[in-house]
């Protein structure tokens, strides 16, 4: 648990535990042994509210920085496209191939019903 994140993003917001605990709905006693360390494994629920109720997100808490450089997603695109192009590419070579095997698999079947003395029908 990273209370120390916490801390700091209890100084920053400048508020009190207890009005934490009236903007949260989570009881005071709670966030303070949240705070200090005491509380190992918080639910995720409690330490949500609480830095909801601070103002912060769950990304400041974990050190997640949300980048929204226009490169870096222009790119990740033409990525995604790429990838869609090939798999369509795939999906319609595979449409191709079972449209084809069908075809034989008729044709065979389509024979050998009409040939009676050849294949695995057999009549006379």
């Amino acid at each position: 648990m990273k209370t120390e994140k916490l801390k700091k993003l209890k100084d920053n917001c400048k508020l009190t535990t207890k009005q934490i605990s009236d903007l949260s709905g989570i009881p005071e006693s709670t966030i303070s042994r949240i705070l200090s360390g005491q509380t190992d494994n918080p639910t995720f629920d409690s330490v949500f509210a609480i830095v909801q109720a601070m103002g912060g997100s769950l990304d400041d808490l974990c050190d997640l920085q949300t980048d929204s450089d226009p490169a870096d997603t222009s790119s990740l695109s033409a990525l995604y496209e790429r990838v869609i192009t090939y798999k369509n590419r795939m999906i319609r070579i595979l449409f191709g191939f079972c449209c084809a095997l069908v075809g034989v698999l008729v044709f065979i079947v389509l024979f050998d019903v009409l040939n009676g003395s050849a294949g695995f029908i057999r009549y006379s």
